[in-house]
């Protein structure tokens, strides 16, 4: 297999490092009984043979691009010590959010295990998105179900230092006009970088969460709202989630909503951990909710086609982001980190059953959701223009969606994100339970 990352995998790493905090993704498992441990275990050890099982490992000459390795550092499986009260659940899965992960080198990844004092149990995987996008995360954890391996090399980690040193000159000097640009961009950001700085945590932020919802509608009943109005699943979570951003005026200056849906380009037997795409557009709900999604489904079609049929090259920032030295990349992410208008929309579809089974058994409920570790304080928020993320995915009847927002004054905690979503969710006849 290649051992260069892609450009877009590169960029992902670098930007955990440069943002302090990773940004991953996170499988609870919910049981009203214990976890069988000993299948728990196989589990643990299955992922390792896996899609996970691979870490980033730094270029000696950052312009070729970083690669990937076999030898990575796994974390153990991580059971509790003691029963934890059954109200002290939700702490301890955002607690399981923050652990510490290492895109290079690894753990780049984490699974653990809690029993609450009423009997029930709960698992988390945390893992970063530089190693797996949303598809190949479902993927690497149904394929451990199933105890299907992979046979993961790469010819990189029998290098020596000579030929690994010999291949990044080699590989940065193919970038070409990449590096030139590369060039006059870090002699813009070395000035900027004067008066550059990292936005710090206040004290009173010590115990701050993203503010984030969790809301289960009847698949039944989303896909009827869906139909009724023209649309199809994906085009009524795009509806909401810019119902939200409006509601909360995280608009344009013309009170449009600004949407980024990410799109999958995986193709059978995709290793890629990241095969993505994306499309954008604007949505307007100046005079309310949309009692017609069939303009809106056409123009997402349209977009999806172009992206995916006709591919979509990268960004032109890209390439040329990856042969900046470390240092100015950094103050390259904290700038284009900044945006108060966008929004994001993703839709993982139905996922496989065999992901609620872990264990051997289906779990009582599965949430999946986008883990953000750099934003982890109200002036970090602030400083970057706030955030709104929706996703959802379909599992045993039922559409899970989560929302993580903040953007003040209307949006600044949980409570307030929930009245949101239930707004939203009403003005669309869909009645949903929120955690």
């Amino acid at each position: 297999m290649a051992y260069r990352l892609g450009d877009i995998d590169c960029v992902s790493a670098r930007g955990h490092s440069a943002l302090g905090g990773t940004l991953a993704i996170q499988a609870v498992w919910r049981y009203d009984c214990a976890v069988d441990m000993a299948a728990l275990t196989e589990f643990h050890a299955a992922l390792r043979t896996g899609r996970l099982g691979r870490v980033v490992v730094a270029a000696m000459i950052p312009a070729a691009g970083d690669r990937w390795s076999a030898r990575a550092e796994f974390a153990p499986l991580e059971v509790a010590e003691t029963p934890i009260p059954r109200a002290d659940l939700e702490t301890w899965i955002v607690e399981q959010g923050r652990a510490e992960l290492h895109t290079f080198g690894g753990p780049a990844w984490r699974l653990s295990v809690v029993n609450c004092d009423n009997g029930e149990s709960a698992v988390s995987l945390l893992a970063s998105h530089t190693i797996a996008d949303g598809l190949a995360f479902c993927d690497a954890i149904a394929e451990a179900v199933a105890g299907k391996a992979f046979d993961v090399r790469y010819s990189s980690d029998e290098f020596g230092r000579m030929r690994l040193l010999s291949g990044d000159f080699r590989d940065a000097a193919r970038r070409g006009g990449a590096l030139l640009k590369a060039v006059g961009l870090a002699a813009q950001l070395a000035v900027s970088r004067r008066g550059d700085t990292k936005a710090q945590s206040d004290v009173d932020d010590r115990n701050f969460r993203l503010p984030t919802v969790d809301a289960t509608v009847p698949a039944a009943q989303w896909h009827a709202a869906a139909r009724a109005r023209g649309g199809s699943a994906t085009t009524l979570a795009v509806a909401v989630t810019a119902a939200i951003a409006t509601e909360i005026g995280r608009t344009d200056e013309q009170g449009l909503a600004r949407m980024i849906m990410p799109v999958s380009t995986r193709s059978d037997e995709d290793r890629r951990a990241n095969a993505l795409a994306s499309i954008d557009f604007e949505v307007d709900l100046r005079d309310g909710a949309l009692t017609d999604l069939a303009p809106l489904r056409a123009l997402i079609k349209e977009k999806l086609s172009a992206a995916v049929t006709t591919g979509q090259p990268a960004a032109p920032l890209i390439p040329i982001a990856v042969a900046l030295p470390r240092v100015l990349f950094a103050v390259l992410v904290r700038k284009v980190a900044a945006d108060a208008t966008v929004s994001v929309c993703s839709n993982l579809g139905e996922i496989d059953p065999a992901m609620l089974c872990i264990d051997g058994h289906p779990a009582s409920t599965i949430r999946l959701g986008l883990v953000n570790q750099s934003l982890d304080s109200r002036t970090v928020l602030t400083e970057r223009g706030g955030n709104l993320y929706v996703s959802l995915f379909e599992s045993a009847g039922e559409i899970t969606l989560r929302a993580n927002g903040f953007h003040p004054p209307k949006l600044v905690d949980a409570e307030q994100l929930a009245k949101v979503v239930q707004q939203v969710l009403a003005e669309y006849g869909l009645t949903a339970i929120l955690e």
